[in-house]
């Protein structure tokens, strides 16, 4: 079995250039929004990391956590960061042996924050501008 691109970047702590919503089993969406304000987020279509990083293995950041929340049922933690640029910020799901769920790229500014009110979980930036996801969502779950 192949090691989806995203697990092989998150073991050496890297994430895509890309702005998308990218899970360990190789699926992912396009992901947007209005950059630092982060009165906006969306998903978009689908996309295949594989086939991006194979076109052009270098276009990667470095992912630097910030900050760490475990949830409280048990399934893991969150993380937040940036990345090589200031406009770099991500979020992801860690399941409780460590292993990556899914991470969030996105151009909004270093998510420096994390807040959990289950299910739904708050990331906040540098800014001090927060977007909010459910972690109920099948996008945002532990599995599918």
């Amino acid at each position: 079995m192949t090691t989806a691109a995203i697990v092989a970047l998150w073991a050496v702590g890297e994430m895509p250039i890309d702005c998308g919503l990218f899970r360990a089993d190789g699926t992912g969406r396009g992901a947007d929004c209005d950059d630092a304000d982060l009165t906006g987020f969306t998903l978009g279509e689908p996309l295949d990391l594989d086939a991006l990083m194979a076109e052009d293995p270098e276009w990667t950041a470095c992912a630097y956590v910030f900050a760490e929340v475990s949830l409280p049922d048990g399934s893991g933690r969150l993380v937040s960061g940036g990345g090589s640029h200031g406009s770099d910020g991500f979020f992801a799901r860690i399941d409780c042996d460590g292993n990556l769920v899914w991470l969030v790229h996105l151009f909004c500014n270093e998510l420096v924050a994390i807040t959990v009110d289950w299910p739904l979980a708050t990331f906040t930036n540098n800014c001090d501008n927060s977007l909010t996801v459910d972690l109920g969502d099948p996008d945002f779950g532990p599995g599918r």
